[in-house]
């Protein structure tokens, strides 16, 4: 047999290896949601392009270096880096050029960074990253809510298929990358006292499964559409576009239906005070938890509140929303005020209707006598 190689070559080289950079990370983390990717690739890449800008090299050579250090300078470097990064993330102007780069985009940058670095090798942990790197706070800013005027604009904006999909979508809790993956199977129509949606732990943002409902509004546009198509087919993409595409084209539609109608307020991170998943969520979740707190945001999918709302059955579910329903409906709604006036004319015209029976039947008396 000829000579073996040494086991000191083979540690030093080893066929197996893949080599540390942005695409073989990318490779490994392929499982994750497509958007999560594509906001993982983008921060990474930013960080490449701010090393190659300040050090002349790309971050498999900076990396490399830098792991060939002692272990005590070579993580001091490597703070140095980041903490450098962050400040000059800090400096930065947003997307829109509206102010700078939020504290959260800064936290998300440093936090994505971390997980390459241990792919490269460096093995830091997240309380390394609170010691060694100081980061921007985040500055929790009071959101404006959605009120039924702007809701009712925004629908009278649209027609068709996506008209009904705002209903479906306001009257849910429903993602907007989740309402255009469904198909009519997920539609439960008859079984309960108001339609049930389930979502699958596909399309789910939270990779878990759930249920939620429309109102009764919703379900007289939703189901003409329903009856023309297949158990297989979805109502919100008929054409079965790529659905990121789809959603990507949804949110060019609704930001044009917004400058249309001039709700162009933005907070002070640059994000707008309406945008189309996040403004229509916040008005469902908050009508529902008007009903029992948590409600909302377990129809709705946030994780920490779907555990609480497990052990209930469906039945007792539909009965929490049909009380949550008048607020919820964009068109058919009527407040207190206006639905005991309403109460009002009636009981008074039913009175009246009597007292005319009443004398209608002493002047036939009369008449008999």
């Amino acid at each position: 047999m000829g000579n073996l190689p040494k086991l000191s070559d083979l540690q030093e080289k080893s066929d197996y290896e893949k080599e540390r950079n942005i695409p073989n990370y990318l490779t490994k983390i392929q499982h994750k949601a497509k958007g999560t990717i594509k906001n993982i690739s983008s921060y990474l890449t930013r960080f490449d392009n701010y090393l190659v800008e300040t050090y002349h090299k790309p971050n498999e050579t900076v990396f490399s270096e830098i792991l060939a250090y002692s272990e005590d300078k070579r993580y001091r470097v490597i703070f140095d880096i980041l903490q450098d990064y962050a400040n000059y993330l800090g400096t930065k102007e947003n997307h829109v050029g509206t102010n700078k780069i939020s504290a959260g985009y800064v936290r998300h940058s440093i936090s994505t960074i971390r997980n390459y670095l241990r792919f490269f090798g460096f093995k830091i942990t997240k309380e390394d990253l609170t010691d060694n790197v100081t980061l921007p706070r985040i500055i929790e800013e009071e959101r404006v809510p959605l009120v039924r005027e702007k809701l009712q604009s925004l629908t009278n904006e649209v027609t068709g298929n996506r008209r009904i999909m705002y209903f479906v979508m306001t009257s849910s809790g429903l993602r907007i990358n989740e309402v255009i993956r469904l198909r009519k199977r997920d539609f439960i129509l008859d079984e309960y006292d108001r339609v049930m949606v389930k979502v699958s732990a596909q399309i789910s943002k939270t990779r878990k499964p759930r249920i939620t409902f429309i109102s009764r509004e919703s379900e007289r546009l939703l189901r003409p559409i329903l009856d023309k198509i297949n158990d297989n087919d979805c109502p919100f993409n008929q054409k079965n576009r790529q659905w990121e595409n789809h959603r990507h084209q949804e949110e060019l539609v609704f930001e044009r239906i917004r400058k249309k109608l001039g709700y162009n307020d933005r907070y002070e991170s640059g994000v707008h005070h309406i945008s189309l998943t996040d403004s229509f969520r916040s008005w469902f979740v908050t009508k529902c938890n008007r009903i029992d707190f948590g409600f909302g945001h377990a129809l709705a999918g946030h994780e920490t509140y779907m555990k609480r709302y497990d052990r209930m059955s469906t039945k007792e579910k539909v009965d929490f929303y049909i009380k949550a329903e008048k607020t919820l409906q964009v068109n058919s709604y009527l407040d207190d005020e206006k639905n005991e006036k309403i109460q009002e004319v009636y009981l008074n015209r039913i009175s009246d209707l009597e007292n005319e029976m009443n004398s209608i039947r002493e002047l036939l008396k009369r008449k008999t006598v």
